[in-house]
């Protein structure tokens, strides 16, 4: 039985049980584990606190099969991201790419620069009071993880008659993103394209540089009200194609969040409505 002991983060927790829980991992070097902790409720020196969502934690165990459960013998906290787990906004948006991780990304897949930016982004959440860019930053996020799931946008030009968006004849003309396509459609192809919709170049050219901003970067940029809504309707249909599922931790981000009416009860019901399977489904 191979034995595993490497560094993660939790992003998906559900009991199992009087005293296990199962646990979702995403790893430094392995990517995402589904893996089960015996006894973990019981037992406070393998698991000293260690089993709670964004937590950073290093772990060990084994694999008994390679469609099995891993099994986690121990684990210890390294990194809390206590303020995440207290602050509203930042457990909100949090939980959001929580799932967007868990539901996307393949079973042991290593995706290293993905784990990097996990980090990031929670260091980020738990900084507290939020800076003025909260919002635009948590767009590049969006943006960056897609790019590392591998569902880059094709922002460039048109997928289906390869018109460039840099064509002088392309200045004041409206382009089109089709999630279908995962990409640019012009105005001359859209009707093939019925789920597409209008995407102005300004945003288009933003986004095309965004998935290269480092940390540093990130917190100098900031967006208009109108790349910023585009930006956010282009990651979230691209995603809801490429997982064929609508994001419940979105729904209530955007009823609580966006709309400025963040409800306290929505923190309890959050993790009932994100608990996920090991298959991703709930």
């Amino acid at each position: 039985m191979p034995r595993v002991k490497d560094n993660a983060f939790i992003i998906n927790k559900s009991d199992y049980g009087e005293s296990d829980i199962i646990i979702t991992l995403f790893s430094a070097s392995r990517g995402k584990i589904s893996c089960i902790a015996k006894g973990a409720k019981r037992s406070r020196k393998r698991f000293p606190g260690s089993l709670e969502l964004f937590s950073r934690v290093s772990f060990n165990g084994f694999i008994k099969h390679p469609l099995a459960l891993t099994r986690i013998d121990e684990c210890q906290l390294v990194q809390p991201y206590l303020n995440i787990q207290e602050e509203l906004k930042s457990y909100l948006n949090g939980c959001y790419f929580l799932e967007i991780v868990n539901r996307c990304s393949a079973e042991r897949q290593s995706n290293p620069a993905l784990f990097n930016l996990l980090d990031d982004l929670f260091s980020f959440l738990s900084a507290v009071p939020h800076n003025r860019n909260f919002s635009c930053r948590i767009r590049l996020f969006e943006l960056q993880i897609i790019t590392l799931l591998g569902f880059k946008p094709e922002l460039s030009h048109c997928l289906d008659c390869g018109f460039k968006l840099g064509n002088e004849k392309a200045r004041g003309n409206l382009f089109n993103f089709s999630p279908q396509t995962g990409g640019l459609v012009c105005n001359r192809c859209r009707p093939r394209h019925p789920a597409a919709f209008n995407v102005s170049q300004g945003t288009i050219n933003l986004l095309n540089q965004a998935h290269m901003l480092d940390n540093k970067l990130r917190n100098k940029v900031n967006f208009t009200p109108q790349v910023e809504a585009e930006s956010a309707r282009l990651c979230r249909a691209l995603l809801s194609w490429h997982s064929g599922c609508s994001f419940k931790s979105l729904k209530i981000l955007e009823r609580y969040g966006e709309n400025n009416g963040i409800d306290k009860t929505a923190a309890k019901t959050m993790n009932k409505l994100i608990t996920l399977n090991k298959y991703g489904v709930r």
